[in-house]
Formats: C-alpha cells, sequence, structure tokens
C-alpha cells in the first residue's frame, strides 16, 4: 500500500515540475512528410521554419551486401541531422529514384535498380522546389547523394532561383553534400590506412552500419554480415598512387604542372569528362573513367572497392564530416545572400 502511494505521489511531482511537461506532437520532427499541415504551419507562420533542404536518394545495386535503398536512407538520416543543426529548418521527402543507377547503366542482369531519364529527373527537382516555395519557404537547398543527376540538380537551381528570387524566395545548389564529402572522406581513408573509395564500399558500408546501430536497427538490417568477405572490384589498392594523382589534380586546379607520371582514376580518382567536356560527379552512384584495359575483370556484383574493414565507429566519422560540410556551405551562401 505504501509503495502504491509513494509512486502514485512520484508521478504527480514529475508532472508538476517545470518543463517535464510532454512536447506537443511533431515539436522535434523535421522531416516534412511526418508532420500533419496544421504543425508545418504553424513552424512556418509561427516558429521561424522558412528554411527546407530537398534531397535526392537513389535505388540501386551496391553489392551483395548492402540494401538497395542505400542513398535514400543515408539521405534522411543524414538530412535530418544537418537540418537539427541548422535549426528552423525542414526536410522535404526524400527522392528515391536518381539518374543512371547502377545496374540498370550497365546492362547488368541483377534486378533492382529504378532511375529515371535526366529531363525527368529536372522536372521533378523544379516540381518538388515550386512545391517548397508554394508551401511558404523562403530558402530551399537542393542536393543529392548520388552522383547522376547532380548536373540536373544545379539547373533545375539556377532557373528557379532567377524565376522566384523576385518573390524573395531563394534556392541553393549543395555540391559540398556530395562531392566535397566524398573527397574529405577519400582523405580521412588515406591519413587512416583504410581502403580508399569504391561504390559500395567503405564509406557507404561504414555509414549504413552506423545508421544500423544509431537507429536502434536489428543488426544486418541495413548491411548483411556478408559485408566482411563479399568480393570486389580492386580501387585504389595503392593509396600512395591515389594520393599522387590527387595532389596533381589539386596542382592542376592551382595552375601549377602535374607532377611527373601521376595518374588518375575514381572509385577515388578524379570524374570523368562527360560528353560536354566537363567534368560529372564521381563517387557513390557517379559517373566513373573508363576503365583501364589491363585491370583484372570487373566482379559483377555492384560493387568497387573494399567494404570488409568498415564499422559504425568509422561511419560516425563519415556521418560527420557530411553533415559538417553541408551546413557549412548552407550557412555561407545564407551570409554571402544576406539571409
Amino acid at each position: 500500500m505504501k509503495r502504491t502511494l509513494f509512486a502514485g505521489a512520484l508521478a504527480v511531482t514529475l508532472t508538476a515540475v517545470p518543463g517535464r511537461a510532454q512536447q506537443p506532437a511533431g515539436a522535434d520532427v523535421v522531416e516534412l512528410e511526418y508532420l500533419t499541415h496544421t504543425e508545418v504551419s504553424d513552424k512556418i507562420k509561427n516558429q521561424g521554419f522558412t528554411s527546407v533542404l530537398i534531397v535526392t536518394g537513389g535505388t540501386e545495386e551496391r553489392g551483395p551486401h548492402s540494401v538497395l535503398g542505400g542513398h535514400t536512407i543515408m539521405s534522411r538520416y543524414r538530412a535530418a541531422e544537418i537540418a537539427k543543426r541548422l535549426g528552423k529548418t525542414l526536410v522535404a521527402p526524400i527522392l528515391p529514384i536518381a539518374v543512371s543507377a547502377t545496374g540498370l547503366r550497365e546492362n547488368t542482369d541483377q534486378p533492382g535498380g529504378v532511375q529515371m531519364p535526366a529531363d525527368a529527373f529536372k522536372a521533378v527537382q523544379i516540381a518538388m522546389i515550386e512545391s517548397m516555395a508554394m508551401n511558404g519557404f523562403k530558402d530551399i537547398f537542393v542536393m543529392g547523394d548520388h552522383g547522376g543527376g547532380q548536373n540536373e540538380m544545379r539547373q533545375a537551381v539556377e532557373e528557379e532561383d532567377a524565376k522566384l528570387s523576385p518573390k524573395d524566395v531563394r534556392v541553393y545548389y549543395i555540391g559540398d553534400f556530395y562531392q566535397k564529402t566524398h573527397d574529405d572522406i577519400d582523405m580521412y581513408m588515406y591519413e587512416h590506412k583504410l581502403p580508399i573509395a569504391g561504390h559500395g564500399a567503405m564509406m557507404e558500408t561504414s555509414e549504413m552500419l552506423y545508421w544500423e546501430s544509431a537507429k536502434g536497427l536489428p543488426a544486418g538490417s541495413l548491411i548483411r554480415p556478408i559485408y566482411k568477405t563479399v568480393p570486389y572490384a580492386p580501387a585504389n589498392e595503392d593509396p600512395e598512387a591515389w594520393k599522387a594523382a590527387r595532389d596533381a589534380r589539386a596542382a592542376r586546379a592551382a595552375g601549377a604542372a602535374p607532377a611527373a607520371g601521376a595518374g588518375s582514376n575514381r572509385g577515388g580518382g578524379p570524374p570523368a569528362p562527360n560528353a560536354a567536356g566537363a567534368a560529372a560527379p564521381a563517387g557513390r552512384g557517379g559517373s566513373r573513367a573508363a576503365a583501364d584495359p589491363n585491370a583484372p575483370p570487373r566482379v559483377n556484383n555492384g560493387l568497387t572497392g573494399n567494404p570488409h574493414p568498415a564499422t559504425k565507429e568509422i561511419g560516425k566519422d563519415v556521418v560527420e564530416i557530411g553533415v559538417r560540410n553541408t551546413v557549412a556551405q548552407i550557412q555561407a551562401l545564407k551570409k554571402e545572400r544576406g539571409r
């Protein structure tokens, strides 16, 4: 009897303590699709949530160990973290389809990839931007976790920013969510003597292991345990050759002559030129340089690069690099435009 009375008194005391009251539903939610329209309206009109992230994921093969929706899953979780760090920012529904899905692009006989033509993808980006503007957002940030479609995102942003800026709506392309993050993570792998780059390899496998743990998902939900032994096509097996190629690219960008003999490749090397002669994005899901005719035959399983040493601890660092880069670019661009 005494125990029952004490428990009841404790419950009453806790509910009476200032700051202990239960938060309203949706108070800490930043994903637009998990809010009601009245909650979104309140956030925009009364709480100052006038910024929104539009992020593209992707659905494609990424090795026998990793689920097809990896780009979308990583985009969803990372975007939510970015929005929370920025403050007053929501996340639009993640688009799970991009351009040139691995598997379909290589015309393999392995099912699961989903892609759309570049012009359709650009039209979807424009539709999403205009939807967010009609919803009342004033700063719209567009980015993607998949290499295919980066150019179309940039084009859509440039066109929509010109169209919407007279209405005090600004649109921004956030390339650092993808390319700078890849470059910085490649260097992280180099400095930690880990395998560098590759599709479905160390970077993605580690990040997915981290989210699997951080979100309390059952082990193996996103990354199957075979990641420790799965066969893969080698990429950047010589870290010093990768570093020499990176330094040569940096020298060319700075206007200096490249080091003699410095080569290039990617799964961690430079982007391959596209049809217009511009550098296309590289890395997970991106365009790749032409295959080396002297390289061993490709392991045709959607995986290029070694995921075997991946851990959730490495994944946590990978996530931090991506979140930090994105937040920094968004803040810099807003400051540049006086927002």
